[in-house]
């Protein structure tokens, strides 16, 4: 099915279930105030599924205790994000009873207000798409950290919009959404598939899920009706610094909590990049990861150097090769009339240009189709090295007693 084409989400006749899956591994106290921000929601028919995945902090035992009414689902070994979401998916499948039932991804280090729930449904069922919110910085409310994800396949980057849409617009050219915070329609996961845990544990297995939904044809979407606060300081890995040990680098390129996991990056474009953009997004990994061994670990002391080097030997080199084959170089005006040639009349015809020098000229970069035979010979003469060097070196010599730089 193209991405054109919308595949249609039935409309409930009355208010659908919402299932908020929440993956959770310690930090206990995030995960009570996200769940008492989930208590508060006004939306009439929500369920709370908390999915824990081996926490050591007494999460498992408190909740039972004091959260009744939370269905908890409990692993012993760590489930990380992916593998919580997708068994929590998996049991919501089991006890969705309505074709307009949707699933809300909550992360537990996120704050939402009391409406957020009903704003997001009442966006989904306008819409026909699965809905993001604006994700705002819990230190500074202000703050809009993402207002709409792209993905840029030939640099192979990742663009954040953080500019909220104006109020009633729905921001649908983004290219996905992430897992924190967006309410996604069963129809769509029925049709398009759960959390691939398996692939991607845990970073991009959002990425990969919600570019999956847009290949089946469904419709993403960004409103700035419902504002989720984010406790960022408590990500993972995020690759920023600098400088780093080689134990660093190592944690940042292969660790499990490092957004810039190679290994899932590398499967993420395998299975979600354009065919014509994959070679070209695998090389920019590749080569990114490259840089960062030799320019950011201490093995900058002797790559740096030998980087420099090595760019200044191929712009060196293209410059020269440039100069040989493409250049026909700085032309002094004498010489174009003593190839019986009038210089000026070739600035008007667009076969030369004036350079910074008065009475020196180039050829145009762009040359008419058709050049006469004079002008043939004329190109013919600039291009023989007896004539290209010498002229090139007097042309450097008076724009430096000009006081200018070559």
């Amino acid at each position: 099915m193209s991405a054109q084409s919308t595949p249609p989400v039935a409309a409930p006749a009355a208010p659908a279930e919402v299932f908020a899956v929440i993956p959770v591994f310690n930090r206990l106290a995030f995960t009570r105030a996200c769940i008492e921000c989930l208590r508060k929601q006004d939306y009439p028919r929500l369920r709370i599924v908390v999915v824990d995945g081996g926490s050591t902090d007494d999460t498992v035992e408190v909740l039972r205790r004091d959260y009744s009414t939370v269905t908890l689902l409990v692993s012993e070994r760590e489930l990380w994000w992916a593998g919580a979401m997708q068994a929590g998916i998996d049991h919501v499948l089991t006890q969705s009873r309505s074709e307009g039932d949707a699933v809300l991804m909550v992360n537990n280090d996120t704050l939402l207000p009391p409406d957020y729930v009903s704003a997001l449904m009442a966006v989904a069922c306008r819409e026909n798409a699965a809905v993001g919110a604006l994700i705002v910085d819990s230190r500074d409310p202000q703050k809009v950290l993402d207002a709409g994800e792209y993905i840029d396949w030939p640099s192979y980057t990742f663009p954040v919009r953080d500019d909220a849409p104006p109020a009633g617009v729905f921001r649908d050219d983004v290219d996905v959404l992430p897992g924190r915070g967006s309410l996604v329609p069963l129809a769509m996961i029925r049709v398009a598939g759960n959390i691939d845990a398996q692939r991607f544990p845990h970073y991009i297995a959002d990425y990969e899920f919600f570019c999956r939904l847009r290949r089946r044809g469904f419709r993403l979407g960004v409103t700035g009706a419902a504002r989720l606060e984010a406790h960022i300081e408590e990500t993972g890995i995020i690759p920023t610094a600098p400088r780093l040990t080689f134990k660093e680098f190592w944690d940042e390129t292969f660790s499990r909590r490092s957004m810039g996991n190679i290994v899932d990056h590398w499967r993420f474009i395998s299975a979600s990049a354009p065919p014509k953009w994959r070679f070209r997004a695998h090389r920019n990994l590749f080569l990114g990861a490259i840089r960062g061994l030799l320019l950011r670990t201490p093995l900058r002391v002797v790559a740096w150097p030998a980087y420099r080097a090595l760019y200044l030997t191929v712009w060196m080199s293209y410059r020269v090769l440039r100069f040989l084959v493409a250049d026909s170089g700085p032309i002094e005006g004498d010489f174009v009339t003593a190839t019986g040639c009038d210089p000026e009349a070739l600035v008007r015809a667009g076969i030369l240009r004036a350079t910074r020098l008065p009475g020196w000229y180039a050829f145009a970069r762009k040359l008419p189709a058709s050049l006469p035979t004079e002008v043939l010979q004329l190109r013919k003469a600039v291009f023989r090295p007896a004539h290209k060097f010498p002229a090139a070196l007097r042309y450097a010599r008076l724009l430096r007693q000009r006081g200018e730089t070559p």
